[in-house]
């Protein structure tokens, strides 16, 4: 009984091993598949002869890899263009913003100035608020640091 068993147990391991492969041929396509044929295809399993290898396309592969090395290539051209865009773009802002420190700047000097050389003390007053709001909005855009 062991030996009966055993020659079951090696019967139902061997057809786990090895599945069957199916060529099924239609007009224009091949198929392989482990079940039986689709309609509109003819069983031609008697062909197959060792292993089953698929082979790429070479000039097919090819094409596709030249287009995508010109996809790459474009989508790399605007890459920098749009760095070299945000790099002038940056560059115009921190300008911008330099410049409007330096406005103050020059705006609260000349108040003061004006402030030290009047003789009248309503017009001290009004010159020592306007030069403090404009100390109040160059901390408020940062201009010290």
């Amino acid at each position: 009984m062991s030996r009966q068993l055993a020659v079951m147990l090696a019967l139902l391991a061997a057809s786990g091993l090895a599945q069957a492969v199916t060529k099924c041929v239609s007009q224009s396509d091949v198929l392989y598949t482990s079940a039986s044929c689709p309609a509109g295809y003819r069983h031609v399993t008697s062909t197959l002869q060792g292993h089953v290898q698929t082979v790429p396309n070479v000039a097919k592969t090819s094409r596709a890899n030249e287009a995508y090395s010109r996809i790459r290539a474009q989508t790399a051209e605007q890459v920098r263009a749009q760095r070299e865009r945000d790099d002038d773009w940056n560059l115009r802002t921190q300008n911008l913003f330099l410049n409007q420190c330096l406005i103050l700047d020059y705006r609260l000097r000349a108040t003061e100035r004006a402030m030290s050389e009047t003789e009248y003390w309503s017009r001290a007053d009004r010159y020592r608020e306007h030069a403090d709001a404009l100390r109040a909005q160059q901390y408020y855009l940062g201009c010290f640091g």
